[in-house]
């Protein structure tokens, strides 16, 4: 066990943490209510509103959710990274997190007081009943209640958080269990929220499915289909017939909104299932040939679906940012893209020539650079990779793809066709510290397919390809695994980390 540390004016030694952005309505309250905790961190995603002055009134300490000064950046899709953060910058052992909009009553605050001052907790982390307040008005019965939200930790059992959205607590469950709090944390659900309330969750909804993920049917059939189905239907068959037949409707949530968080889990549902579907292997592909993409492209595309970029992104020949590989990347967390492109045609955030112009940004300036299919339009190639070297920030990343087993296709001119050994060779020499390189591949009868795929209609495009994939597959099982896919790569797509 961790020894009490001391605090300030018989603080409670403890610090809060919380996230905001443009959370000046409902922080006043929310910091009155912490007054007596030794410590306050706000991690802020630069408010535009009164938000971080409300703060430092407060006596709270400030730290950034990005390391950015671009306004307003938001955190939805990457909530358990910006707590990670907002956690690590915590000075006390123990830990006590929630949101701008919620408050702690004073019974909770003496009773978190008592827990963190003791020298023998009986445990590490408390889990603390959840209660609903609709404009002020308490929401005696709810369809969740009883609910219970881990919020108070002791950081020295190592604990992280996890989820894109939802973000919780996670931590060695065989080793700690976790105590309870008597006192409830306080939801604050204002007007606007209320009136707004389907299009609040629908948000939700689609940041949800668009940052779903499954790493096996086995999951998908776990978390998509059956707990959504399990929650979906306690809802309607259980919670909802049991709550207004044993309350009624005068101190419980109104029928109104719980009808549309049934709607918000029906969408979530269908959506999840649709999304799981739709993203395989095969049906990426018939989406991609019926968007008239060739197979070098679709294959290098189909690699990018793992890879996640944030932050601030430059495309070289990106133009208007409607490229195929923004379909696949992970983008989920804060970023800011920019684009070069010689063609003022399509229209680039800066127009020039990079091989007879230097980048106008300043050393370090991004996290990420793509370079989708230009560096064979390139003669200068290694002037224009240093170049991108350069306006990397150190650890920032080089990502991108370049065709080998294609057809000549002058944009406006073709130069060459680089194996990954040049490859790597070009990056190194440039300052890049490593270098990952993946063929875009299946076989010979891939190969062979992709040369002439430019004369057949969509639709025999399809119908081919099924016997491309099965014919590969077989003469693959004759060889060590990627042999072929190493002799007969489409395009390679690389990963050069500064």
């Amino acid at each position: 066990m961790s020894m009490p540390q001391t605090s300030p004016m018989n603080k409670i030694p403890c610090t809060v943490g919380i996230l905001t952005l443009n959370s000046a309505d409902g922080l006043p309250a929310c910091l009155e209510s912490l007054k007596d905790f030794a410590e306050i961190v706000v991690c802020d995603g630069n408010s535009t509103d009164q938000t971080v002055e409300i703060a430092k009134k407060y006596g709270a300490r400030v730290i950034k959710q990005y390391e950015s000064d671009r306004p307003n950046l938001p955190c939805i899709k990457d909530k358990a990274g910006v707590r990670e953060k907002n956690m690590a910058a915590a000075s006390y052992d123990w830990y006590f997190f929630m949101d701008a909009d919620d408050t702690l009553s004073p019974e909770a605050a003496e009773e978190i007081r008592k827990i963190v001052s003791d020298r023998n907790p009986d445990a590490m982390i408390y889990r603390m009943p959840t209660r609903i307040f609709i404009n002020n008005r308490e929401i005696k019965h709810e369809a969740t209640y009883p609910s219970f939200q881990i919020r108070l930790v002791n950081r020295t059992i190592d604990p992280h958080f996890k989820g894109r959205v939802h973000d919780r607590l996670v931590f060695d469950a065989e080793k700690y269990n976790p105590g309870q709090l008597k006192s409830y944390y306080n939801f604050h659900w204002s007007e606007g929220r209320v009136r707004n309330f389907w299009p609040y969750l629908r948000r939700y909804s689609d940041w949800e499915i668009e940052t779903a993920e499954f790493s096996s049917f086995r999951s998908f059939l776990y978390w998509a289909a059956y707990r959504r189905l399990r929650t979906l239907l306690g809802y309607v068959l259980y919670r909802l017939p049991m709550m207004y037949g044993r309350y009624g409707f005068k101190d419980s949530m109104p029928l109104s909104l719980e009808l549309v968080i049934v709607r918000y889990h029906s969408r979530l549902f269908i959506r999840t299932i649709l999304k799981y579907m739709t993203t395989l292997n095969p049906a990426l592909i018939i989406r991609e040939v019926w968007r008239k993409k060739d197979m070098a492209r679709t294959l290098g595309n189909l690699i990018l679906k793992e890879k996640e970029c944030w932050g601030e992104i430059l495309d070289i020949g990106g133009g208007s940012k409607r490229a195929s590989h923004y379909r696949f990347l992970k983008l989920f967390k804060w970023h800011h893209i920019s684009t070069v492109d010689i063609n003022p045609d399509a229209k680039p955030d800066v127009v020039m020539d990079m091989e007879h112009e230097p980048l106008p940004f300043s050393d370090g300036t991004y996290d990420f650079v793509f370079a989708f299919n230009i560096l064979e339009h390139i003669a200068n190639r290694e002037k224009v990779v240093g170049e991108v070297c350069r306006v990397l920030k150190n650890g920032g990343e080089l990502v991108g793809s370049i065709p080998f087993l294609v057809n000549v296709h002058p944009d406006p001119n073709d130069y060459v066709r680089m194996t990954a050994q040049q490859l790597e060779i070009l990056f190194k020499d440039a300052g890049f510290s490593s270098v990952a390189i993946k063929p875009a591949a299946r076989g010979p009868f891939m190969a062979a397919f992709s040369q002439i795929e430019f004369l057949m209609p969509r639709f025999i495009k399809l119908a081919v390809l099924p016997v491309v994939f099965l014919l590969d597959y077989l003469l693959g099982l004759l060889k060590p695994k990627g042999y072929f896919q190493d002799k007969f790569p489409l395009a390679y797509v690389f990963y050069a980390k500064k």
